[in-house]
Order: C-alpha cells, then sequence, then structure tokens
C-alpha cells in the first residue's frame, strides 16, 4: 500500500552544537532544492565459515555512514548552513537585517562545525545526523547559478515529526547578475561558462564502540579547487601564457542588489589545461580554460566566498 503524498518532497537543515555532533536538531531552514540522493550506506559483512557448506552462513552489519549529493540553485539565505558545514572558518558581521558571511578554508583535519539533515519523502521523515559538506560544485546552467553539495555524515536516525515545512520567498541568481574578472578587478565579457569545483576528500571514521556500526566522526583529506570556464580565445599570447605557467587571480560576483550577493575569489590560479578546438567556417574560436586554485600565502587560502543576505545564522 503507497504510504504519504505523490511528490511531496521536502529538505530541512539546522547546525548541530559544536559539542555534541551527531545529535539530532530541528531544522531551521527549509530549502528548495532540486534533487537529493542521500542514504544510509552499510557494508555487510557476509560470513562463510569453514564449516562444510558452499552457501553464505550469514550476515552481520558492517562499518556504515551517510552520503550523497544535495542539488540546489544557490539561495543566499540558504548557503551559511551549508558552509558553516563545510572545511571552512566563518565570519559574521553586520546587525539586522543586513548581514555578512566570510568563508575562508580552514586546514583542519576534523571539522569544527557538523549539521542535521531532514529529509521528507511523500510523507515519510528521514534524519541524517553529523553530517559536514566533502565537496561542492558550482555552475551557472541558463543563467541560474546552481551548486550540488557532496555530504557525509555519521549516521540515520529515526525523527517521525510532524513537520510543516515554511519556504522562504528568496529567488536564485540568474542572467544579467554576473561580475566575471580575469585576473580580479578586470571583469571580462566573453565567458559563457562556470565550473568551480571545491574537493575536500571527506572519509567517514569508524572506531570500535558500543553506539552501533555508524561512523564515529568525519575527517577531511587533501584539498583541490579547479575552475573551469570557457571564452573566446583572444590571442597567441593568451595561449603562450598557460605555457608559461603565470598565475592569475580570479573572481566572481553575482549581485541581486547591496545586500544581497555571493563572492567567490581565487587569489592565486594557473591554468592546468587549455584547449583551443578548430572552428568550423565562420565560427568563433573558442578556448576551454582549466584553472588550479593555489594556496596563497598572502591571504592565507586558496578561495574565499563572501555572502550578504538578511538570514541570522549563528552557530550554536
Amino acid at each position: 500500500m503507497a504510504v504519504g503524498v505523490a511528490g511531496a518532497g521536502f529538505l530541512g537543515i539546522a547546525l548541530e552544537t559544536a559539542a555534541a555532533p551527531g545529535v539530532w536538531v530541528t531544522p531551521a531552514k527549509w530549502i528548495p532544492i532540486e534533487s537529493e540522493s542521500l542514504k544510509h550506506t552499510q557494508a555487510t559483512v557476509w560470513r562463510r565459515p569453514i564449516q562444510g557448506i558452499v552457501d553464505v552462513r550469514g550476515g552481520v552489519a558492517g562499518d556504515s555512514h551517510v552520503a550523497g549529493d544535495i542539488t540546489m540553485e544557490v539561495l543566499e539565505d540558504a548557503m551559511p548552513y551549508f558552509l558553516y558545514a563545510s572545511r571552512t572558518t566563518g565570519v559574521r558581521s553586520g546587525t539586522t537585517p543586513n548581514f555578512t558571511y566570510s568563508f575562508t578554508p580552514s586546514a583542519a583535519a576534523v571539522p569544527a562545525r557538523t549539521c542535521s539533515i531532514t529529509v521528507i519523502r511523500n510523507g515519510l521523515a528521514f534524519a541524517y545526523v553529523g553530517c559536514v559538506v566533502s565537496s561542492s560544485r558550482y555552475t551557472i546552467d541558463g543563467g541560474l547559478l546552481k551548486v550540488t553539495f557532496s555530504i557525509m555524515g555519521m549516521q540515520e536516525l529515526t525523527q517521525a515529526g510532524p513537520f510543516t515545512p515554511g519556504y522562504g520567498t528568496v529567488q536564485p541568481f540568474g542572467a544579467g547578475q554576473y561580475n566575471i574578472q580575469i585576473p580580479t578587478a578586470t571583469q571580462v565579457f566573453d565567458c559563457d561558462g562556470f565550473d568551480l569545483a571545491i574537493e575536500d576528500n571527506a572519509a567517514p571514521q569508524q572506531r570500535l564502540q558500543n553506539l552501533g556500526s555508524r561512523a564515529q566522526f568525519i575527517t577531511y583529506g587533501e584539498r583541490s579547487v579547479g575552475l573551469t570556464t570557457t571564452r573566446d580565445f583572444q590571442s597567441r599570447a593568451e595561449y603562450d601564457a598557460f605555457k608559461a605557467l603565470t598565475a592569475s587571480s580570479l573572481t566572481l560576483v553575482a549581485t541581486k542588489g547591496v545586500n544581497n550577493s555571493i563572492q567567490f575569489d581565487l587569489p592565486v590560479t594557473v591554468k592546468s589545461d587549455y584547449t583551443v578546438g578548430l572552428s568550423g567556417q565562420g565560427d568563433l574560436l573558442r578556448a576551454s580554460t582549466e584553472f588550479m586554485g593555489i594556496f596563497d600565502s598572502t591571504t592565507n587560502k586558496s578561495y574565499g566566498i563572501t555572502l550578504k543576505c538578511q538570514e541570522d545564522v549563528v552557530p550554536a
């Protein structure tokens, strides 16, 4: 028999207290998303003891954790919750109703903040705790700024609710609201693609304990920051600069107003790939350029994200 209401899906998020990661918290924010694939993963151990039979004798619960992706439009009122639970240090400034959140990448191996993610699927609640952002990918698709967060967490809990999701009216960033600067402070008008990938290589850590098969905590590994954009091919000198490993800073600003914006800064990048295709008769000559973000000793970061919004988020 079918359960719930067909097509009804909701996602809520709340930051957990730093002193008690893995403890479910009632959603502070309900977020409109495009898709999600969060799930409880468990490595069942199949037993084959030597005892005169050729079949599997039984199964024992192995290590488990939470993993999956969340794809959504970039909404400045939702972003702080995910960024606080990423491998960053967040600084909040400003007063009601206008706040600024500045996120700088951290070198910490263990997350400073975790979050609870609650998903309502056709009327049934699923609660995932001890969640962090393992990687993120920002793209511009049809004029819309979108992001996919790869989530890794400690375990799934049972939360019956009931929940009454409520959504805000914040609109996504769209065409005509972008300022791409290569290098920073020099706006360019020949880009038709933007793909920023931040990979922190999170991994669940299983330990011997009596709390079930859950992960004890999540750790981070080495970081990679890459950006790909497609531009009009400008000159042979531009291509030669790629071969010379010339460094450049990059900035993307998406703005809907003075106090509603998101800015991505890569203080030092080096081209890691530069592809110039053979154009057809009368076609533009285009170049696909991949940049690798490099740690900058002046700013002590490989990238930075700054949000301006009306969302008052104070980590517990």
